[in-house]
């Protein structure tokens, strides 16, 4: 035990004295609650070890509590002896069989052995005691969602909700099964039911918000989100998702001055990503020197936000600072190197300066990433073209067709490569079968390449198959 109290006033008297007698050498003995606080206070400590050793000690001299009993189990399966503590569980069923502690403690040792279906056995015996029902509700919801089945796991988390509407955690939890399960009506309509029975309920409103945003009803969104501040107008998730949303309908400044009511509430890693968020708005409102400061200020409060540099850069970028952008987007990627959006952004900067050999490198990286992106190899073969190497553009989609599940696009693209190095004949083959895929595409193709509108072959083709 530790011979050291620091901050004595916030440890309770039982582990001072405990301290005492243990550094004097003294036998020790408290009653039962008395154990229970100490251990407690250790197992909040993290020091499970010493909560272990006091509990057994308890245990000994108060062999009949239950309460010891259970927590002793609960210590050995944290310490990774589930065996053991199932057999003293079996000792304490025993004894009182109807304690639901026995069952909960036990559903959540087969949990932690990964043996879900003997976990939700024991869940299911205990919710029919227990003074907290959707709290068990909700670790048979987990159980099934450690399965894989969520429809199971939102059938749980609806019982939870049915007995308790306030419990947050069961409403999260159903929101991320609906999204998962990509059911974003069945999400409106059950928390729309939901506020039916309990308007008052903020994060009722919070979720039926989010699940608006899911289905890009935006307006929508941020009624919820408004109702759920009416509520309650210190909800910091709530007046983010509205300044979100905003951005989402591009009303940025409206967005900017949603996040600025967010600052200062928060820590400094949230006003990080706060700030990220407003110089992300800037940016798109073309004020990349106010953009700039925003990510500064992120980076500062938080030095891992990667894509707070790349906006750093992307801005340098715009303002034809091209050697401080690109020393900011390596140090993006120093941050998350795998990043195909990262490596592309760069490589088209490189691109931009005439540095095809470094653009190229980049891009070969970013395909080797994310191999099956059809858009890293196009933009690849179109950073190319650009700079007249239709050859080696047109090899880069080739490659792309012989690799991944060829569409529309990338026959666009080899059609438009060909006819600019005059390959006719070729550029028919590839411009037939992307039309045969699909026609309206065509008109993309030529947004890229200008000048291929007027070209003779490919209008005698796009007439052909348009009737």
């Amino acid at each position: 035990m530790s011979n050291s109290l620091e901050n004595i006033d916030n440890i309770p008297w039982q582990v001072q004295q405990l301290e005492e007698l243990t550094h004097r050498k003294k036998s020790v003995y408290f009653d039962v609650e008395d154990f229970e606080e100490i251990i407690d206070y250790y197992v909040v400590q993290a020091n499970y070890k010493q909560s272990l050793n006091i509990a057994e000690y308890a245990c000994r001299l108060h062999p009949s509590s239950i309460n010891l009993m259970l927590k002793r189990a609960q210590l050995l399966a944290s310490d990774n002896k589930e065996k053991h503590a199932l057999e003293l569980l079996s000792e304490v069923e025993v004894l009182e069989p109807s304690n639901f502690e026995i069952f909960l403690t036990r559903g959540a040792i087969y949990s932690q052995m990964h043996n879900y279906e003997k976990a939700i056995e024991e869940y299911n015996k205990a919710v029919i005691e227990s003074d907290e029902p959707d709290y068990v509700y909700c670790n048979i919801a987990f159980e099934y969602e450690n399965m894989g089945n969520y429809s199971k796991t939102i059938e749980y988390l609806k019982k939870a909700l049915e007995v308790n509407p306030e419990n947050d955690l069961a409403m999260y939890e159903a929101a991320y099964c609906f999204d998962l399960l990509s059911l974003s009506q069945e999400s409106i309509d059950f928390f729309s039911k939901l506020i039916d029975k309990h308007p008052y309920s903020t994060e009722a409103w919070f979720n039926l918000g989010i699940s608006f945003i899911n289905t890009e009803l935006y307006e929508k969104a941020l009624e919820a989100f408004e109702f759920a501040l009416a509520i309650d107008p210190e909800h910091n998730s709530a007046i983010f998702h509205c300044a979100y949303t905003y951005s989402l309908m591009n009303r940025h400044t409206d967005a900017i001055n949603a996040y600025h009511t967010l600052l200062d509430k928060e820590d400094d890693e949230s006003d990080a990503i706060i700030h990220y968020y407003i110089g992300e708005c800037y940016e798109k409102l073309e004020d990349y020197d106010s953009a700039k400061a925003f990510y500064r200020k992120s980076t500062r409060l938080n030095a891992e936000i990667t894509d707070a540099w790349i906006g750093l850069g992307v801005c340098e970028n715009e303002l034809g600072n091209t050697k401080a952008a690109i020393k900011h987007i390596i140090k993006g990627l120093e941050l998350d190197s795998e990043n195909t959006a990262y490596l592309c952004i760069l490589a088209d900067i490189y691109f931009q300066e005439g540095l095809i050999d470094k653009a190229s490198d980049l891009y070969e990286k970013a395909i080797s990433t994310s191999p099956e992106e059809e858009s890293v190899r196009i933009d690849f073969a179109d950073g190319l073209a650009e700079r007249e190497a239709y050859e080696a553009a047109a090899e880069v989609i080739m490659k792309a067709i012989e690799e991944i599940a060829p569409g529309p696009n990338l026959y666009y693209r080899m059609a438009a490569l060909l006819y600019l190095q005059e390959k006719n004949k070729e550029g028919a083959f590839f411009m037939e079968e992307a039309l045969t895929m699909d026609f309206d595409r065509h008109t993309d193709m030529l947004e890229q390449y200008p000048q291929l509108k007027d070209h003779q072959n490919i209008n005698k083709l796009i007439n052909l198959y348009s009737s």
